[in-house]
């Protein structure tokens, strides 16, 4: 069995901790989901919804960082289980409650980011299948399996905090999904080349990316060596100047108006992790379809 290397510092767990008086400070650093997301709950009244009824845990190799979690919680008069990755902080899968023999299916999944501005927080339906075993009368230990394939659906409710405003319902859900239709369309692109690497770390992926798609936003030094102003058409979108024939040449022309106009800086800076959940999804499903050991923790 392949454990999960550690790749963030912060896990959801503490974060829940610090996040009465914390999430204003974190929504100045990426990464913060765990805090991001009890201060949206706390507002919205959704973080006295859900009781713990048990943890379960995998620990990272060396540390009592939890590289895996497994929690079976009672919401909203049923019981489910919560499954996060460490790795990916942003991310909870929601299953149904295990059956005689362990099996459960996965039925949704839920990500939340904070970013400097605020968040955003969407449910997006899944098909998959698993099977969840707790040991002995004691329940002390427990392994876990999610049988692969494990497909991601379509949006089904979202909030969005951006600055003074707060989106909900419909009003919310209709921008979420057009900020999906961009990333998958960013995505496919991505995968599409030939050169895209593989990541284990978020801030390698951005530090490739992030010059290569907006290299006006870099340090001239960290720019590729395709990008040259010699000859360049410059356009304004989001009170940056655009090189439109560094545009062209790059990106198909589907995604060219997205660069040209801002809207690929802004998704990039309101929804990083997003992207990057997006790009790692074969990974995060090969991570899930492992065995794992658990140890029970409350």
């Amino acid at each position: 069995m392949r454990k999960i290397r550690k790749i963030q510092k912060t896990g959801p767990g503490r974060a829940w901790m610090l996040a009465a008086f914390g999430a204003a400070f974190c929504f100045a650093a990426a990464g913060c989901a765990g805090v991001a997301e009890k201060g949206g709950q706390v507002l919205d009244g959704s973080a006295f919804a859900e009781k713990t009824l048990a943890v379960y845990r995998l620990f990272a190799a060396g540390s009592e960082d939890s590289a895996l979690e497994v929690r079976q919680v009672l919401r909203e008069g049923g019981e489910y289980l919560v499954i996060t990755l460490k790795a990916f902080p942003a991310l909870a899968f929601y299953g149904t409650a295990p059956e005689r023999d362990g099996s459960f299916s996965l039925r949704s999944a839920r990500f939340l980011e904070g970013t400097a501005a605020g968040w955003n927080e969407f449910a997006f339906e899944l098909a998959g299948e698993g099977v969840f075993l707790v040991e002995g009368d004691t329940g002390k230990a427990g392994t876990l399996r999610v049988t692969p394939p494990l497909e991601a659906r379509g949006l089904t409710e979202g909030k969005i905090r951006h600055k003074g405003s707060r989106f909900t319902g419909s009003g919310a859900l209709g921008r979420l999904r057009n900020r999906q239709d961009r990333i998958s369309a960013l995505i496919d692109w991505m995968h599409s080349r030939q050169d895209a690497p593989a990541f284990e770390k978020r801030k390698d992926f951005e530090a490739y990316w992030k010059p290569l798609m907006l290299p006006e936003t870099v340090f001239p030094w960290k720019r590729p060596a395709s990008f040259t102003q010699e000859q360049a058409v410059w356009v304004r979108g989001e009170d940056i100047r655009w090189n439109a024939r560094y545009t062209e040449a790059l990106f198909p022309e589907d995604l060219q108006a997205l660069r040209n106009s801002g809207a690929l800086l802004r998704d990039w800076e309101e929804a990083g992790g997003w992207i990057y959940t997006r790009y790692q999804w074969d990974y995060i499903t090969a991570l899930m379809a492992e065995q794992y050991a658990l140890r029970k923790i409350k």
